[in-house]
Formats: structure tokens, C-alpha cells, sequence
């Protein structure tokens, strides 16, 4: 009896305007439920970019970022690839003025396999230290014909007496595009900023009749190409004076080349150390050509290791 007149009660009720209102609310909650739950998914095959161009794809777990033309691409001047594409435009400049001097198998000449076959290289005491080490503000790490040396102001001394024009002159051509590839790897931006380069025999001449260091620069570098390949092997050796000259100019690394026709003294030796510290210089690189039946000249090993460069014997034979 209790339960009939109850749901007599109810039916009333819902027959009722109130029930009416009452079940339109529950309707539309459960329509809003549904709308709002069916737009946190996709489904197979849909996907949804925002403005930053990032695709949400239907596989599980997974994104990627796409390109749209709103995304700006931030480069860095310093970085190693930028500077690369710098270095590779500068080479690429001093490549084309070069060519209407040297001949195009000069620029840049490396080693045959027979040369490296045959080549020496002896490194003194001193020379891992030599090689890593820095110098105040900087330096570049530069090659010349084997030999290496680090900072920022340079000097080559190249020999060019008559014993250089062996074989139809092969020594003094090699010599000749080395330091043509040597000073073309210097820039400004690796930390190199001066150069010089001396020729000697039984005299001392000066690039561009210079008597100091000159900026490394693409019409330097240019006018250099043209001097050297314009040397004849003549004359005598005086590598003492040349050194002198060089080591005057005070910069950080002389390299110092030649077929070194006779040992030095101890008193040329001695003479060229104290110059060397009174002139702040911090490396004498020493390259000597000679053939493979000549003996090493065991002073100008000394004259690399008492001055803290590398020493490398160079086989002439395999030219």
C-alpha cells in the first residue's frame, strides 16, 4: 500500500512542469559531457596543427615539427660553420688570383704517395709543447712543408742559393709552393695577423722590399704569390744572416727552409738563441731538403730544438 501511493506520488510529479524542467537539465548535462569529451581525441587519420607548426600525428606517441613561413632561421657568426663558409670564400678569392701566376698544379701542391713514402720527419724535444701551445691574444696553428707552428705573427725564410735549382730546379719549385700554401692558410679570423717572407743566398732579400711584418690580408697574400714564383735558385748560403733579419722582425714563429749545404757552428748557434729570446720569437721551425744519400745536418736539428720548432727532413729524390 505504502509503495502504490509513492509511486502514485512520483508520477504526479513528473507529470508536473518541474519534471519536465528536470529532465531537459539532465539531457543537455549529458550532451554537454559527450561534445566536450569527443573533442580531446582524434581520430585514425586527423590531426590538428597550432600556429608554431606542430603536427600531432595518429601514430602513438609520436610528433614532428613542420616548416611554415612564420620559422626564422638564427645563424651565429662565430660558429664553425660560418666561419668555414667564410674561410672557403676567402681561399676561394686567393685561389682565382693565383692562378694567373702559378700553374694550376702548384696551388695548394700536396705530398705524392712516393713523397711520403720517403719523407723524414724527426720532432725535437720541445716540439708537443711548441705545437699546443698558445700565444697572448691568440694564434692560428699554421703548416708549412711538413713543419708546424702556432701564433699570430709569422716569417718565412726560404733558401735559394744555386744548390736549390738541382734537377732542373724540382727543390726550389717545391719550396716555392709551399710557402705559397702556407701563407694562403693564413687569416686574420684563425688568429694570424702579420707575415713576412725572406729569400736568401749569399744576400737577404725582403718581400716588397720590406723591413717589417705587413698585414695578412688578400692583396698581400696575392703579391707574395707573384715574388715567389718569380725566384731563381743563385748564389751562395748565408743562413745566419737571413735568420737574423727574421728574427728581428720579432714575430712569434720564423720557419726557416733550406737544402743546407754545410752544419752551422756552436757560435752560430749560441748567436741565434739569444737573439731569438732577446727578440721574443717562440719558435724557429726548421725544414731541410736534402737526398736521401745526403747526411742530416745535425746543427740545424739543434737549431730546431734549442729553440723550441719542429725539424723536418724532406727528401729532394722524391720531388
Amino acid at each position: 500500500m505504502f509503495l502504490f501511493k509513492r509511486h502514485s506520488y512520483i508520477y504526479k510529479w513528473f507529470g508536473s512542469g518541474f519534471g519536465s524542467i528536470f529532465i531537459h537539465i539532465i539531457a543537455l548535462f549529458l550532451l554537454f559531457l559527450f561534445i566536450r569529451g569527443g573533442t580531446r581525441g582524434f581520430g585514425t587519420g586527423e590531426r590538428q596543427t597550432d600556429d608554431i607548426g606542430i603536427v600531432f600525428s595518429d601514430s602513438s606517441d609520436s610528433f614532428r615539427q613542420e616548416n611554415s613561413s612564420s620559422v626564422v632561421s638564427v645563424s651565429d657568426e662565430n660558429s664553425p660553420s660560418a666561419e668555414l663558409n667564410a674561410s672557403s670564400t676567402t681561399s676561394n678569392e686567393l685561389h682565382e688570383a693565383l692562378e694567373s701566376y702559378l700553374p694550376s698544379n702548384e696551388i695548394g701542391l700536396t705530398e705524392s704517395s712516393a713523397d711520403s713514402g720517403a719523407r723524414e720527419t724527426i720532432n725535437a724535444a720541445t716540439t708537443s709543447d711548441a705545437n699546443n701551445r698558445t700565444v697572448e691574444g691568440g694564434g692560428q696553428s699554421v703548416g708549412f712543408s711538413g713543419a708546424r707552428g702556432v701564433g699570430r705573427k709569422f716569417v718565412y725564410v726560404v733558401d735559394r742559393s744555386d744548390s736549390m735549382g738541382w734537377n732542373g730546379g724540382t727543390p726550389m719549385r717545391r719550396a716555392i709552393s709551399d710557402a705559397i700554401a702556407s701563407v694562403q692558410s693564413l687569416e686574420s679570423k684563425k688568429g694570424a695577423s702579420k707575415f713576412q717572407v725572406l729569400v736568401f743566398n749569399h744576400e737577404v732579400e725582403v718581400f716588397n722590399g720590406g723591413t717589417g711584418l705587413i698585414d695578412v690580408n688578400l692583396p698581400n697574400k696575392t703579391r707574395c704569390a707573384r715574388f715567389l714564383n718569380s725566384l731563381v735558385p743563385s748564389g751562395g748560403t748565408s743562413p745566419e744572416q737571413a735568420l737574423a733579419v727574421g728574427l728581428k722582425m720579432r714575430p712569434d714563429v720564423v720557419f726557416f727552409l733550406t737544402d743546407a749545404d754545410e752544419e752551422l757552428s756552436d757560435q752560430t748557434l749560441e748567436r741565434i738563441q739569444t737573439l731569438r729570446r732577446q727578440c721574443k720569437v717562440q719558435q724557429i721551425c726548421v725544414v731541410e731538403f736534402r737526398k736521401s744519400t745526403d747526411p742530416v745536418k745535425k746543427t740545424y736539428r739543434r737549431l730546431a730544438g734549442e729553440n723550441g720548432g719542429s725539424y723536418v727532413v724532406r727528401n729532394i729524390d722524391a720531388f
